[in-house]
């Protein structure tokens, strides 16, 4: 099984799976995590974040994942698809997916990740949501709204009741 948290930078994305793994283990058995920026640092941050790029870091993680989950290991990615094409390729790819999209408006990522949203992009270093167009995945699994409406533990309630729903249908 593969389960895709997509979203905006600083939307929640690794939070969510560090504070859910441990029941995601329980509820389908050895799972591998693998987060966006640590994936990109195992291959030496040798791209950088142009939609190039980021595609290229895409078939990177589809394909690694691809090689993770034929060895019967379930996977949870914490990784934004910036591109749909690549999002309908690991739902195509992947017999098991469970696709949820962390929804957050940029005022609010302004004020959690200023470091990422206000300071002024150059080409080399282009921000998803900004200087990339970022479409809401329209075929997730699970919306997830991150404004701080919810607290965390509600959030991870959420993923996890719907996950457990999920399984229990497929």
């Amino acid at each position: 099984m593969v389960i895709w948290i997509t979203g905006l930078a600083g939307s929640g994305k690794t939070t969510l799976v560090n504070l859910s793994l441990k029941t995601v283990k329980n509820l389908i058995g050895p799972t591998f995590h693998i987060d966006g920026d640590e994936f990109r640092k195992c291959f030496e941050n040798d791209l950088g974040y142009s939609l190039k790029d980021r595609n290229t870091n895409a078939m990177r993680l589809i394909n690694f994942i691809e090689y993770i989950n034929n060895q019967n290991i379930n996977v949870i990615c914490s990784a934004n698809l910036t591109s749909p094409e690549y999002r309908k390729l690991a739902r195509e790819k992947f017999k098991n997916f469970f696709e949820v999209f962390i929804k957050v408006e940029m005022e609010t990522l302004y004020k959690r990740k200023p470091e990422i949203y206000t300071k002024s992009q150059t080409k080399e270093s282009p921000v998803a949501g900004l200087e990339i167009k970022f479409e809401d995945p329209k075929s997730a699994d699970l919306i997830l709204d991150n404004n701080l409406h919810s607290s965390l533990k509600e959030i991870k309630e959420n993923f996890l009741s719907n996950l457990e729903n999920w399984l229990k249908n497929k």
